[in-house]
C-alpha cells in the first residue's frame, strides 16, 4: 500500500499524463487524494523542499510536476510554461 507521500507524488504524476500540457494544480491533487486544499498544499510544499516535486505559479495558480529522474530527460529540464500545443514548422 502506498504511503501518503507516495499518493501525493502519484497524483501529481498521473495528472501530468492526463492533462494536456501537464499542468497539475493543488486542487487537482486534493481532489484525487480526497484531502483538504490547505493540507495538500502544505504537504506538496514540504515535498518541494525535499526536491520530490517542483512548482511554479502559472495563470494565477500553483502547478506541480514530478522531476524526471531517468535518462530520457536532460538535467535541468524546465517545467511546462504553456498548455498550447507547439506547431511543427
Amino acid at each position: 500500500m502506498p504511503t501518503e507521500t507516495q499518493k501525493l507524488i502519484d497524483a501529481v504524476r498521473d495528472n501530468e499524463t492526463t492533462d494536456p500540457g501537464g499542468m497539475t494544480t493543488t486542487r487537482d491533487v486534493a481532489d484525487v487524494v480526497s484531502g483538504s486544499y490547505e493540507t495538500v498544499e502544505a504537504e506538496l510544499r514540504a515535498l518541494r523542499r525535499e526536491g520530490q516535486v517542483e512548482s511554479k505559479t502559472f495563470g494565477g495558480q500553483r502547478v506541480w510536476v514530478v522531476p524526471e529522474d531517468d535518462d530520457r530527460a536532460p538535467a535541468g529540464t524546465p517545467m511546462p510554461t504553456t498548455t498550447r500545443k507547439q506547431s511543427a514548422d
